[in-house]
């Protein structure tokens, strides 16, 4: 697909993939070397790698470029590259790709040489980073598909998807046991 082509597209409403867990409608928000973002109605922001798109339409629904929504518009990640996206997603809590039996939630504590480590239960999960279609990040009032109905809660500036300093530090103990197997 041409990067031209779907920069044309951005600030229009489109559907990306025609069905199934994968498929996202939204508003088109940018698009980079290997990756694009979208702005679902919800207002939840998903990342998708641009080798994983199987199709692209625009969708007839009237949305201009501005933000017709009553939502604050959500600050959203910019990076040159996906796996550089992923690095800035660092100690976020993350859903990894949109459904079915590949879709997994947990914190991003490393992304590099290729592959992504996620904290999900307090067990740490390798995924080779080429297997990521989509991530997004989780606000925690709405993981495990638990929906909030507080807008309040989602407009924080993604501030409660991050995680603490004391997480921090025992992620930090964890993946040093974990390396040293």
């Amino acid at each position: 697909m041409s990067l031209n082509y779907l920069g044309s597209l951005i600030g229009t409403e489109v559907k990306i993939n025609r069905g199934g867990p994968d498929s996202i409608v939204g508003r088109l928000l940018s698009v980079h070397h290997d990756y694009l973002a979208v702005q679902m109605k919800d207002g939840t922001i998903v990342y998708i790698q641009l080798q994983h798109i199987k199709s692209i339409s625009s969708t007839n629904s009237n949305v201009s470029r501005g933000n017709k929504s009553n939502r604050a518009p959500q600050r959203f990640e910019n990076a040159y590259t996906f796996e550089g996206l992923l690095g800035q997603l660092r100690y976020t809590n993350v859903q990894i790709n949109r459904g079915g039996p590949e879709k997994v939630e947990g914190l991003v504590v490393h992304s590099g040489d290729n592959i992504l480590l996620l904290v999900v239960n307090n067990e740490i999960i390798r995924i080779p980073i080429f297997h990521v279609k989509s991530i997004n990040a989780l606000n925690k009032n709405n993981s495990k598909g638990n929906k909030s109905d507080s807008s309040n809660k989602n407009n924080k500036s993604n501030k409660s998807n991050k995680a603490t300093a004391a997480q921090i530090v025992a992620i930090k103990l964890m993946l040093k046991k974990y390396r040293s197997r």
